[in-house]
């Protein structure tokens, strides 16, 4: 019984390695068709071959139609080179979908959710959400542009005014010096008075044009506070919506850790019975399991040079172990 079910264990490892090859071999290929397209499209090479256009290389020479065959190429052209490691599993459909997207809608879209594991369906609900969240942001920003440049435009209009009544003060502080420098037989008519009014107007013009001052000033303020809370409140959103992503992804490796924890129990419990392949596949089952959640949980982390490093230390220390078996 023993050595049967280490048959099938065996058996199970090496098929699954051999599907994994498999599938790297399909994306690859899968690259290679969409880059290939691609090039024959751009450089007109189907010509080379006897066609007219490309729609008619692809018909005849693949039985596909031009839009399947844009959509091949909107892969290769929107999802950029150090991004199809991370989507290599994502499948052809998905794919699509996710070439519809600019990069950090790409980056928004992986990050929030399990890709992998959703439905052609659900990613495709999942992109029109995002889409049309962007477009009402969209909009809300051109609101605020036109704000922005309406407001801007008022400012130049009241700093031109401000220079208006700056010029005009010069030009009576002017008429203010060239009285007064009159001699006293011209000035007894009436000089006084005449000063006295153009040194009132004088004030009136510095009130008013402090007032505006003023105004602008507390104008400005305010937008730049309006600004300010709207910015943090968004902010608080977007930590808000990362820490509840860490939450749930530190929950997922407790229950990955409890597991493991469960099968190594499980094997040394039952180590009295078994032989010692039976105890060494349970170990050596749990480790490759967690491995690969390991490193797929890195793959997808913003930190990979740094998780990079850190499987590599503890692969080093594995073979460091293994030297001293």
């Amino acid at each position: 019984m023993t050595n049967e079910i280490s048959a099938q264990h065996k058996q199970a490892l090496e098929l699954h390695n051999k599907i994994l090859v498999s599938a790297q071999l399909v994306q690859n290929n899968l690259w290679e068709m969409c880059s290939g397209l691609k090039q024959m499209r751009d450089g007109k090479l189907y010509k080379e071959l006897g066609y007219q256009n490309f729609e008619d290389y692809c018909s005849a020479e693949f039985n596909m139609g031009a839009r399947n065959a844009r959509y091949y190429i909107s892969i290769i052209e929107n999802i950029s080179e150090e991004k199809r490691k991370t989507f290599s599993a994502f499948g052809t459909s998905k794919l699509m979908l996710l070439s519809t997207l600019s990069e950090p809608e790409q980056e928004k879209i992986t990050e929030e959710n399990d890709v992998e594991s959703m439905t052609v369906r659900e990613l495709e609900a999942q992109i029109k959400e995002l889409k049309e969240k962007n477009s009402a942001l969209k909009l809300d920003l051109d609101e605020l542009t036109e704000e922005h440049e309406r407001a801007c435009e008022q400012v130049n209009a009241d700093s031109k005014t401000i220079t208006g009544l700056r010029q005009s003060i010069s030009s009576l502080n002017e008429t203010i010096e060239e009285l007064e420098s009159r001699p006293i037989e011209v000035a007894v008519a009436e000089p006084s008075e005449d000063v006295r009014r153009l040194k009132e107007t004088i004030k009136s013009l510095e009130r008013t044009t402090e007032e505006q001052i003023e105004r602008m000033e507390n104008e400005h303020i305010e937008d730049v506070r309006k600004l300010h809370r709207q910015h943090s409140e968004e902010l608080k959103e977007a930590l808000s919506a990362q820490q509840l992503d860490y939450d749930e992804q530190i929950e997922a490796l407790e229950r990955q850790k409890a597991e493991i924890e469960r099968r190594l129990t499980e094997a040394s419990g039952s180590s009295e019975s078994a032989d010692d392949k039976q105890v060494f596949k349970a170990y050596f089952t749990a480790a490759y399991d967690a491995f690969n959640r390991m490193t797929g949980f890195a793959g997808k982390s913003e930190n990979k040079e740094f998780f990079r490093e850190k499987i590599s230390k503890l692969i080093e220390s594995f073979r460091e172990a293994t030297e001293r078996i």
